[in-house]
């Protein structure tokens, strides 16, 4: 089974950034084709035409770009930053069955149930990211420092350290959804045509 992997945001380092009450933000849906007649086909069309995530074919994704904006105010012996605002753009990546029409009964509904699981998952770590941004942003918000060199250089590594913390709460979030998937209608289907597919092998 293929773990369900979510991309990285790649950060723009500007501190240079109106106050917002949270990031702002904007999701693409997009969407891969796929084709088969029967479950084990069609989980082997989305190991074999899912997104590409670090080396591995997902059966979704979640890409993230970030832009931060703003501009470094000198007030006296110290700076602070003035209309930060912190912009996430998002691509989710998702299946598409060619022939789901022609699907019927058990597969039909159980298929049905998966795509709806797949987009839940990417969202919430769409979801996972906003909460970490607003995290951040609060923060940049809140810096006061003697110089605007320095307030820069605290407010980058704010951003690692929020891209280290965030990227935890994914890797937990992915190692609990593991095990729902591993129980989840579709799969199991898929696995118990396996099963009997290699029992028909050893009988034969």
């Amino acid at each position: 089974m293929r773990k369900l992997v979510v991309l990285g945001l790649a950060a723009l380092s500007v501190f240079a950034a109106a106050a917002q009450a949270k990031p702002e933000q904007s999701t693409k849906y997009k969407y891969y084709p796929i084709s088969g007649d029967s479950p084990v086909e069609i989980y082997s069309a989305m190991i074999k035409r899912g997104p590409d995530v670090n080396g591995v074919n997902a059966y979704a994704s979640t890409s993230a770009t970030s832009s931060q904006t703003g501009q470094l105010i000198a007030q006296g012996k110290s700076c602070r930053v003035n209309d930060y605002e912190f912009r996430i753009d998002f691509t989710i990546n998702l299946p598409k069955l060619k022939n789901e029409a022609a699907l019927k009964g058990q597969l039909a509904s159980k298929w049905g149930q998966f795509k709806t699981f797949l987009k839940a998952h990417e969202e919430q770590h769409r979801t996972i990211w906003l909460g970490c941004a607003r995290d951040l942003e609060a923060k940049v918000m809140a810096l006061r420092t003697s110089d605007c060199k320095t307030l820069d250089k605290k407010a980058a590594q704010m951003w690692k350290n929020m891209r280290k913390a965030c990227d935890k709460k994914h890797a937990a979030f992915d190692a609990a959804e593991q095990k729902r998937l591993m129980k989840h209608p579709f799969v199991r289907m898929v696995m118990g045509q396996r099963v009997q597919s290699t029992k028909a092998l050893k009988a034969n």
